[in-house]
């Protein structure tokens, strides 16, 4: 990291500090750090914006994990709390896994999400996307919902030809609900584990487990090494690394590897994803192109017309 900001990062962080209900494309970003005035901003510009953003979270959490660390009465953790508030830090209040009545503070910072393509910074509870869940016998739907404005205390998304407004602090927190139906707008674990959770309180007597969900939430997180609010790349990267160990060159075994393959599916499938397609190989050589001529032999032992393969 560099010692100090520079004069693009500073304009970033002016308008991070100034922009607290939408999100901020890229576009945006580059227009303001370098003051184009909607001018056409070139890749150089946009690739230097969207890393001066990034160093500019990362100091921001650096920052706020150092402050914590300093004495209350320390005029320093003032000013650097002054400084990471100003650009922007949220706490929310959550309960405390396992102790009834137990509650903590989670500190949230801005957020990076890539949609269809386009890269937003967004505050965490100005999201950029919502999905509506619900918890069936057959396990836990996930559909998606179009966020179309963000007010002072709502979020507006458009589900099912309708507009819906849910609370913004509700939904930032855990989820919101509107006409009986519930909404997220995080698709991670913390939001899996409670979604699961609540599967297993409505329908977990009857035994009738769907098979998405037949493998224990806790066993397929232990297998794969993520953490309790893990994402779909911490689930990817997890299986990643797990399955170089059961490769049979390693000491592992297909039981091993099937069993990984089972976990990654069924975290998948509580975040309502599922796994990447596999690329397909390429048979030809690279940069040569493989077309069938059709050549023609006075030979009689060779019929009239006889294909032949031609390298380009």
């Amino acid at each position: 990291m560099s010692k100090g900001p520079g004069a693009i990062e500073s304009r970033i962080a002016d308008l991070f500090a100034a922009t607290r209900d939408s999100a901020l494309s890229i576009d945006r970003i580059t227009d303001h750090a370098f003051d184009l005035r909607g001018a056409k901003a070139t890749r150089a510009q946009r690739l230097s914006a969207t890393r001066a953003a990034h160093r500019l979270l990362r100091r921001v959490r650096d920052t706020h994990a150092r402050f914590k660390e300093l004495d209350p009465s320390c005029d320093e953790r003032r000013k650097l709390r002054e400084w990471c508030n100003r650009i922007g830090l949220w706490t929310r209040v959550l309960r405390v896994e396992g102790k009834p009545g137990w509650i903590r503070g989670e500190t949230d910072h801005w957020c990076v999400t890539t949609l269809k393509g386009r890269t937003y910074f967004h505050p965490p509870d100005a999201p950029v996307q919502a999905w509506a869940v619900s918890v069936q016998p057959a396990g836990v739907i996930w559909a998606d919902a179009e966020v179309v404005k963000i007010t002072e205390r709502n979020v507006m998304v458009r589900y099912a030809g309708v507009t819906a407004r849910l609370d913004r602090q509700s939904l930032w927190y855990w989820w919101a609900f509107w006409r009986g139906v519930q909404f997220v707008s995080s698709r991670t674990g913390r939001i899996a584990n409670e979604l699961d959770e609540l599967w297993q309180r409505r329908y977990g007597a009857a035994g009738n487990v769907p098979p998405s969900m037949q493998m224990p939430l806790a066993e397929a997180m232990e297998l794969l090494g993520v953490s309790g609010n893990f994402t779909r790349e911490d689930i990817i990267a997890g299986f990643r690394r797990a399955s170089k160990k059961a490769h049979p060159d390693a000491g592992g075994t297909a039981e091993m590897f099937r069993k990984l393959v089972e976990a990654r599916d069924r975290l998948l499938a509580a975040l309502g994803t599922k796994a990447p397609k596999p690329k397909m190989p390429e048979y030809a050589p690279t940069g040569s192109h493989i077309i069938y001529l059709s050549a023609r032999s006075s030979r009689s032992s060779l019929p009239s017309s006889t294909p032949r393969l031609a390298r380009m």
